[in-house]
């Protein structure tokens, strides 16, 4: 299954890590689970994401995620997804903030952080990389 979403093109745009074998994938995904976290997002029990965070900092957790249906795109579930994924994180770790990092030319991800109290930091972002971050105390 996420063999087959990282090679659909509004996935593989965003998020190419050359994964385009079972055992790349396997092997990329299958990493100790202690360094990221790793879930399948599920909506009225069908699979409609993979999201992932990792603790970047003692206080910093960073976040990645991609829907895999285009189809559902641009409709309010990436948002809906991605607040209920931070408050999930919120409850399992301790942290100050969380980031995102989406590519500048991204902007529906970069709309769908927004709606999900991320803000964006032109301190750490960069010509490659649209640095974003949420406050712990607005994830709760």
């Amino acid at each position: 299954m996420l063999l087959d979403w990282l090679q659909r093109p509004h996935v593989k745009q965003w998020w190419d890590n050359g994964d385009d074998t079972l055992a790349k994938v396997a092997a990329h995904y299958s990493m100790d689970p202690d360094e990221t976290r790793r879930f399948i997002v599920l909506a009225d029990g069908a699979a409609v994401g993979y999201f992932q965070y990792s603790r970047l900092d003692p206080a910093q957790v960073g976040t990645d995620q991609f829907l895999a249906d285009a189809g559902t795109l641009s409709q309010g579930l990436g948002t809906r997804c991605l607040k209920d994924f931070v408050a999930l994180i919120a409850r399992n770790e301790a942290f100050e903030t969380i980031s995102v990092d989406p590519h500048p030319e991204n902007r529906r991800a970069i709309r769908c952080y927004e709606k999900s109290g991320f803000r964006h930091d032109p301190v750490r972002s960069d010509a490659n990389t649209y640095f974003m971050v949420r406050e712990r105390e607005e994830a709760a």
